[in-house]
């Protein structure tokens, strides 16, 4: 369930892209990074990783305290958002320069103008509120990431997935399986009217999580029952999440636990691998379980597959598009779709799920600042997505539409007549890029029940982090709580952040 190896294909330019004189000037190409769960230079990553040897430790993460800035002989762990790029200089170079550009240190305005195409790999907007002084930091990288104009995926389509209820409203609205939702928004959502209404719609138990947040901080599982028992429970955590621009709030989807979540990873519309798991906080032993078709995880299960791809492919249809400074289309770059199983019962009125047969639907969607599962998957990966960016840099550069169709913003425009910068096997520029608008909403996860992940702040300005996870009580509860905290760092003050899974 793997695509394997390299197709051929990849080591040719895209479609309309012709070769040119080497004397060209070479592309810049910016990958904004943040990572520290998804190392490369691991016992489980198959692929060789020798053409990291040089990579400096600035761009290694300690393996304790998680910051960048520790050579490899001292430990420094090398991640796939680095490993990337790196892996682009080494097979590229003649053709593009490389600047990768740590989100917590580097990352502004002019550093990503100073670029012609930048890809969000490893770090984006959702960092910043796990860092020391989070809105000033949230407000700065969000000018930069929505005014510089040449960032992929491009600021609509970031929008799009940050604000959970944009993607999951469009999905709704195109038919896409999803859980019953309610959607909580800042400045109009109390406990009471959630309440109320999930009371209103018949649910049993539900499970609230947030836009902008990662590794299940800020995820509660609770019930009717519970709340109306104890109204503390909703209380606190309106009150614990209220910088939270949103809560998405689904009925409890309880067969969830007992089956595996397929994570489906696209490239445009194409799919590539799927990682099938169990996450830690809803697997009865604690730990998350991993099948990503390798012969010493669990057997992937090809019906869950099957069907996981069908819908990813039909929830992708819903992103807004993409077009570079010609008014050319440009496909998606990569992307993560989560989809579930369901075969317990749904009490929402206007659900007809069946209890015991399989209902596949969609959880979430990513991009490309996701876990791509180096360590764990059957083949390297690394050239895979290293080629593909590559490649996808030289089109956004150079692909033109046909006469007459650009399109600017959304509107029909003349085609763009700028003379061009290209690589030494490419012909054409384009510096910035125009997006065709769109605005919808968004949709929810499923837990099990009785359990509650509460986002306990961070501090640390450098990637999100991998968190510890806790048993707890909660008043109110009919079940044990598992909590999602925060990784302490081993000197100075506590340092945390979240990445995604």
């Amino acid at each position: 369930w793997v695509r394997g190896g390299l197709p051929a294909a990849l080591h040719q330019p895209p479609p309309q892209i012709s070769a040119m004189a080497s004397a060209s000037p070479k592309i810049r190409i910016g990958f904004v990074v943040g990572k520290d769960n998804d190392a490369v230079e691991d016992p489980g990553y198959v692929g060789d990783a020798s053409f990291l040897a040089d990579l400096p430790g600035e761009y290694r993460t300690h393996p304790e305290t998680k910051e960048y800035g520790c050579t490899k002989a001292d430990g420094g762990m090398a991640h796939a958002d680095c490993a990337i790029p790196w892996w682009i200089k080494k097979n590229h170079g003649e053709e593009c320069e490389i600047d990768i550009i740590r989100g917590d240190l580097d990352l502004d305005l002019d550093r990503l103008k100073s670029n012609d195409v930048n890809f969000i790999i490893g770090y984006d907007l959702i960092n910043t509120m796990f860092e020391d002084n989070w809105r000033e930091r949230k407000a700065k990288i969000g000018v930069a990431l929505k005014d510089c104009g040449n960032i992929w995926p491009t600021w609509e389509v970031q929008e799009f997935i940050y604000y959970k209820s944009r993607y999951m409203q469009a999905c709704l609205e195109a038919g896409v399986p999803m859980a019953p939702t309610i959607f909580c928004f800042q400045g109009k959502r109390t406990p009471e009217k959630l309440l109320a209404e999930a009371r209103r719609r018949g649910w049993q138990g539900f499970c609230l999580k947030l836009s902008f947040s990662a590794f299940s901080l800020g995820f509660l599982i609770t019930s009717v029952e519970a709340c109306t028992k104890d109204p503390t429970i909703l209380k606190n955590y309106f009150a614990e999440n209220g910088d939270y621009p949103e809560f998405i709030c689904q009925e409890l989807i309880t067969g969830f636990k007992d089956h595996w979540e397929t994570r489906c990873f696209h490239w445009g519309y194409d799919f590539q691998y799927a990682i099938c798991n169990k996450a830690a906080v809803v697997s009865e032993s604690g730990a998350e379980i991993i099948s990503a078709g390798r012969s010493d995880q669990p057997k992937q299960p090809r019906e869950f597959v099957t069907a996981a791809r069908a819908v990813a492919a039909q929830a992708l249809k819903i992103l807004p598009k993409m077009y570079n400074a010609h008014g050319a289309e440009i496909a998606p770059v990569l992307n993560r779709v989560d989809i579930g199983c369901s075969t317990g019962a749904i009490h929402d009125k206007g659900y007809s799920w069946k209890e015991g047969e399989k209902t596949f639907f969609l959880n979430e969607m990513e991009y490309g600042g996701t876990n791509y599962f180096v360590r764990h998957l059957p083949f390297d990966c690394v050239p895979l997505w290293g080629e593909k960016y590559f490649q996808k840099a030289v089109e956004i550069m150079t692909r033109r539409p046909p006469r007459g169709t650009a399109k600017v913003g959304g509107k029909q425009a003349a085609p763009a007549t700028a003379p061009a910068k290209a690589p030494a096997k490419a012909r054409g520029v384009v510096k910035k890029q125009v997006v065709q608008k769109r605005v919808v909403k968004k949709q929810v996860v499923k837990k099990p029940a009785g359990k509650t992940v509460t986002r306990k702040p961070a501090v640390r300005k450098a990637t999100k982090k991998a968190v510890v996870r806790k048993v707890t009580k909660q008043a109110g509860m009919r079940k044990a709580t598992k909590k999602v905290g925060t990784k302490k760092a081993a000197k100075g003050k506590a340092k945390a952040a979240g990445k995604r899974k």
